[in-house]
């Protein structure tokens, strides 16, 4: 029994190694400035919204899906990529 937990939590650990990290902020709430991508997020984004008499921007965790659908011109513009804090 014992062996089985310690493997399970090397498994954990190993897992939350390899998942994808991306900065985070912006009007996106974040408990940090770095957030830990889950495995339905696969890409970093940087999304600036340019609709409104202010421009926002977020960054953060997203699908691939989220990256096409926020690259709108004339609304939005979004750059996505697939490494380590990349969206800076």
């Amino acid at each position: 029994m014992r062996r089985e937990v310690v493997l399970l939590l090397v498994v954990v650990a190993l897992s939350q190694s390899d998942a994808l990290r991306c900065y985070c902020g912006g009007l996106k709430f974040c408990s940090n400035r770095i957030e830990t991508c889950s495995d339905f997020t696969e890409l970093c984004g940087r999304v600036i919204i340019t609709a409104g008499a202010t421009p926002n921007y977020f960054k953060g965790c997203m699908t691939r899906t989220e990256c096409i659908t926020l690259n709108n011109p004339g609304i939005s513009s979004a750059f996505c990529c697939s490494s380590d804090l990349c969206n800076r």
